[in-house]
């Protein structure tokens, strides 16, 4: 009796073995077609000219609105779509008429760096500002 249970668990487990072997592979298992919102392929990165102008439209709103009254100023400002940040210093304003300009200097915080940057920002109509100049400090 013993024999043929040693006989028939070596059967068993030889079959069971051999359903393991030749079952179906993971592939049918992985949805393939599966996108996550992860990584947005429909937009890619933005060239670094894309992102200076970005940069640059965002340093100029944040010269439009400091309040310079008091001394000196120091203004912080963040540009999430590129992650660059900085702090605005040294803002001089002079009145032409109708016409404000002010003139500033900026550090511009990224992942690659820190730079330093010299400009001026004017206004071109009724509550509009335009960034006249904004280049590296020593370029």
């Amino acid at each position: 009796m013993a024999r043929y249970q040693l006989l028939a668990a070596s059967v068993l487990s030889l079959g069971l073995g051999g359903c393991i072997v030749s079952g179906p592979g993971l592939d049918g298992m992985v949805d393939s077609e599966l996108i996550t919102g992860s990584i947005d392929r429909a937009q890619p990165a933005a060239a670094p000219n894309e992102e200076l102008a970005s940069d640059e439209r965002t340093v100029r709103n944040a010269v439009s609105t400091a309040d310079i009254k008091g001394g000196e100023v120091r203004h912080a400002w963040a540009n999430p779509q590129t992650g660059a940040n900085g702090v605005l210093s040294a803002i001089r304003e002079v009145r032409d008429g109708p016409r404000i300009c002010r003139s500033f200097e900026t550090s511009r915080q990224r992942f690659d760096g820190i730079a330093l940057y010299r400009g001026e920002a004017c206004t071109v109509g009724e509550g509009e500002w335009a960034l006249v100049s904004f280049n590296e400090a020593g370029s």
